[in-house]
Formats: structure tokens, C-alpha cells, sequence
């Protein structure tokens, strides 16, 4: 509803005599306050003379909002920080769906921190596209998309899920952009296994191999020193042995009789 030209004229005058009963307030006693302190420094004096003028303003204007309250209501004049004057239409259902597409996609891209702290194109949401059920994809190369699913939490939907979804696959949480990355590499790095394990059985010669780190990687040892490793083995095994038989107790020989002649 617009306003009508009486209301405008009403509310511009009522608004100008407000002013001016403030203005007249704080600087009355503003000056009032200088002339008094006529013994006190310059600066003192304006110092006092301010905070004098800043008081007077504001209990003058608490002072007349009593009184202009009661009389807008008697004259027809909304005041105009009512929320009635500048409400808008009511939302519609279609309106909202789009409201909640575009937040799935800034928190989508908030969260994405989560992933990578180094703020990429993962935490702009502009690279998000949000839907109306709170989700958000993210497009990846290769054909497949990050997909930002929120979980229920204490306090709302606050916490989200990030899944590799791939074509026909089961989708893959993914903690960190480096699991992202393994997994668009290729299936073998899809395990979550920074290193296969060689044939000693030993990841970080593995490791090592990968990340040429020389310091984690075991020397093989030659045939000669294998087959002396071997037979020193079988030694100890063979003396171990021995020790652990149980001896047979001897028996003393007593002296055979004398023959006599």
C-alpha cells in the first residue's frame, strides 16, 4: 500500500520536529556545560561540553519516542522500522527449492575446507551445483563427481559427507583431496594403501622404492651370504639339539675279584 501525499507531509514534519528537539537538547546542555566549567582547561572543557551534548541527545530522543509513538498510532502513520511497511510478498515453494539449492552449494563449498586447506577450487562454490534435497555435485574429469551429502547431527544438518561417485561403482568416502586424487588416478590406488607390500613383507621398502627414499630400503642380500646365513643356522639348530637330549646316566664298574691261583 503507498503512501498518500497527507501521510508523507505528516511523517516528513513529524520527523523534522523530533530533530530539531534533539538538536536544541544536546546543544543546550552542551554549552551550558562549557560556560560552567570556566576555571578548567580548553580541552577539559570540550571534552565535558561533548559528552554532556551526546547524553542530552540520546534521553531526549528515548524522552519524545513516548510521546510520538502514541501519536503516529492517533494520526494513521506506520512508523518506518515497522516490518509491515516494507514486507514483501510471501515465498513460494518454488522459490525456496532454488534458496535451498544455493545453500546446499556454499555449504557444500564451506565444508570443502574440511578437505583441502589450502582453499582450491573445491571451497568455491561455483563449482558446486546444490539441489533441492540439500545435496551438491561437484564435476570431477574423467566423468565422475564428488557428491556432498549433509548428515544429521545434535544441532541440525550441520555435518557432510563427501562420496566419489564413478559410473555404476559403489561411491567411496573421501576424507582429503589426496584420497580424491588416488581415486581418479585408477582402481589400484582406489584401496586407500599408500604402498604394496614387497615380497619381504616389509611396506616401507615399499615406501621407500616409491618416495626414492634410500634410507627405507632393505639391501638384498647375495646368494653367498644367504647360503652362509643358512648354514649357520643349521648349526646352532643341530647344537641346540644336542644340548636338549637328555644324557643316559652312567654307571660306575665295580672292580672284578681277584682269581686265586
Amino acid at each position: 500500500m503507498t503512501e498518500t501525499a497527507r501521510t508523507r507531509t505528516l511523517r516528513a514534519a513529524l520527523d523534522a520536529a523530533d530533530n530539531i528537539v534533539t538538536v536544541t537538547a544536546a546543544a543546550t546542555a552542551g554549552l551550558t556545560t562549557y560556560r560552567a566549567l570556566t576555571g578548567r582547561p580548553t580541552e577539559t572543557r570540550l571534552t565535558l561540553a561533548a559528552a554532556a551534548a551526546g547524553l542530552a541527545a540520546c534521553l531526549t530522543d528515548q524522552a519524545t519516542l513516548q510521546l510520538r509513538t502514541p501519536l503516529r498510532r492517533c494520526l494513521g502513520i506506520q512508523p518506518t522500522y515497522s516490518p509491515a511497511a516494507d514486507a514483501g510478498p510471501a515465498p513460494t515453494r518454488e522459490q525456496l527449492a532454488v534458496e535451498v539449492a544455493a545453500d546446499a552449494a556454499e555449504r557444500a563449498a564451506a565444508g570443502a575446507h574440511a578437505l583441502d586447506r589450502s582453499s582450491g577450487s573445491l571451497t568455491e562454490a561455483a563449482n558446486w551445483v546444490g539441489a533441492s534435497d540439500g545435496t551438491a555435485t561437484c564435476e570431477l574429469p574423467g566423468g565422475a563427481h564428488l557428491l556432498c551429502v549433509p548428515s544429521p547431527a545434535d544441532h541440525g544438518y550441520t555435518n557432510r559427507s563427501y562420496l566419489f561417485v564413478q559410473g555404476e561403482e559403489r561411491p567411496l568416502e573421501v576424507r582429503s583431496i589426496g584420497d580424491l586424487v588416488a581415486l581418479l588416478d585408477g582402481p589400484a590406488a582406489a584401496t586407500g594403501q599408500l604402498a604394496d607390500e614387497t615380497e619381504d613383507g616389509d611396506p616401507w621398502t615399499a615406501l621407500g622404492q616409491n618416495l626414492a627414499i634410500a634410507e627405507l630400503c632393505t639391501t638384498p642380500a647375495s646368494d653367498e651370504g644367504r647360503a652362509d646365513e643358512d648354514n649357520a643356522d643349521q648349526k646352532a639348530e643341530a647344537h641346540a639339539a644336542a644340548l636338549l637330549q637328555p644324557t643316559a646316566p652312567t654307571t660306575a664298574r665295580t672292580p672284578a675279584p681277584a682269581s686265586r691261583a
